[in-house]
Order: structure tokens, then C-alpha cells, then sequence
């Protein structure tokens, strides 16, 4: 298991609006959470820049966003209620599969 995160002065709102507005993963940065950053702006970039031609990469980067946006908002959440979560924890089960502690 990886390093434990507490951040109470955890603001939810922009760390949800800074993964839908900036690349998908700029406020996992903010938290702490640099792999999970790093893999949702490369989501981002890939679907837009590398896929964008093809239709189907503008859905990959938007998907990025959103999904960064609100498992961003509910870790950010947690965070400022005083608990504590692991540099690779998840708020949406479904991403256990992708990056897990």
C-alpha cells in the first residue's frame, strides 16, 4: 500500500472543476495523486491530439475529464472531512482496475 494523504484544507469544487477543465487530472496533482495525474492527462492528450482525427478520441478525452472530474470531487471530499486516502485510491470502483495502491 502507498503513502497516506491528508490535505483538510481540501477545497472539493476546484479540485473537481480543475480535472474537467484542465487536461483531466491537473487537481490529482493538487492532492497528491501524481500517477493517477499523470495517467488522465495521457488519456486526455491521447484521445484528443493523437485521436481527435479519427471522431472517437474527442469521446477518450471528454470521458477523461469527466470521470477526472468527479473521482476528483468525491477523494476531494474525504479529503476535507479529515480522512486520509491512499496516493493511488479511487472514489469510482471501476478505476481500481486501472490504478490500484
Amino acid at each position: 500500500m502507498g503513502e497516506m494523504i491528508q490535505k483538510p484544507d481540501t477545497n472539493p469544487i476546484l479540485i473537481g472543476a480543475l480535472n474537467f477543465l484542465l487536461c483531466g487530472g491537473v487537481g490529482y496533482f493538487l492532492m497528491g495523486q501524481k500517477k493517477k495525474a499523470i495517467g488522465f492527462i495521457a488519456a486526455w492528450v491521447i484521445g484528443y491530439v493523437c485521436l481527435g482525427w479519427l471522431g472517437i478520441g474527442v469521446l477518450v478525452g471528454f470521458a477523461a475529464q469527466i470521470i477526472g472530474g468527479y473521482d476528483g470531487y468525491l477523494l476531494a471530499q474525504k479529503l476535507a472531512a479529515g480522512e486520509s486516502i491512499g496516493e493511488n485510491e479511487n472514489a469510482l470502483g471501476f478505476l481500481n482496475s486501472i490504478f490500484k495502491d
